[in-house]
């Protein structure tokens, strides 16, 4: 009697049932996505609008982190998508909401007659992430971002042998820590041209301000309480008056011995 023979899956067809398979798991990412972001967008909406009304009260609330404690929305979302929707301040929620939420994100560093415009806003609804992010760039030209302080970056080389890169390297990363800018070797170096040049003490107390500031911002999320917080802030000043004042000092007797 003979066996009975069974034919042995296509491979054509086990290709497209993984593919289907794959598809139909990735069509519901990019739909839980596509929600994410609308819902996000909708929380910046309606809490700014909240705030720029000093309504938070009116709800029985003392602050507004203890509305978003009520609320529910972490923290660091909550903070993100308010401050995004004050960059588009004066927009429908409809309009508001019709943006990616990393495409809202990337038109923010645009000037507002740009950030507002209706074809901007078109296309940061309708663009590939990856392609609005470069048409931003072009757009951009190189100029600093509100997002992050910072030009585009650009490549600096310089040829030297192996061995003396490694020290280069390593002194580089000791100094930048010392200075306060942490591993942003290409800040170190900036600070030491500026320290062979006699403008040392000025451009270390500006590096130092920014650290000061961008420290002192963090403490709006760090769960102190509003005085705690104050007396910091006021720690930072007063050491930013003393960085400040030395350097101007500083700077003062460089131009003395140069008369």
């Amino acid at each position: 009697m003979a066996a009975t023979l069974y034919a042995l899956p296509d491979e054509k067809q086990i290709a497209e049932s993984r593919k289907a398979e794959a598809k139909k798991h990735f069509d519901q990412i990019k739909k839980a996505g596509a929600m994410e972001s609308t819902s996000t967008l909708k929380i910046g909406f309606h809490a700014h609008y909240l705030k720029a009304n000093n309504l938070f009260g009116m709800l029985g609330f003392e602050s507004e982190d203890d509305a978003r404690e009520a609320s529910g929305v972490g923290r660091s979302t909550w903070y993100s998508v308010v401050r995004l929707a004050e960059a588009f301040n004066g927009l429908e929620e409809e309009q508001f909401t019709s943006m990616k939420l990393a495409n809202a994100q990337a038109l923010a560093d645009l000037p507002e007659s740009k950030r507002l415009s209706r074809e901007w806003i078109r296309m940061a609804g309708s663009m590939a992430i990856s392609e609005f992010a470069e048409k931003v760039d072009v757009e951009m030209d190189g100029k600093a971002r509100p997002s992050d302080g910072k030009e585009q970056s650009t490549s600096f080389k310089l040829s030297m042998p192996k061995s003396r890169k490694k020290t280069v390297d390593a002194g580089l990363k000791e100094y930048a820590a010392k200075i306060g800018v942490g591993d942003d070797t290409s800040k170190a170096l900036e600070v030491m041209v500026a320290e062979h040049t006699g403008q040392a003490s000025l451009v270390g107390a500006i590096t130092t301000a920014v650290q000061r500031v961008k420290a002192a911002r963090g403490l709006q999320n760090s769960g102190l309480s509003a005085d705690e917080i104050l007396a910091k802030v006021y720690e930072e000043l007063d050491q930013l008056i003393l960085d400040f004042a030395d350097a101007l000092a500083s700077v003062q007797n460089l131009d003395s011995q140069t008369v």
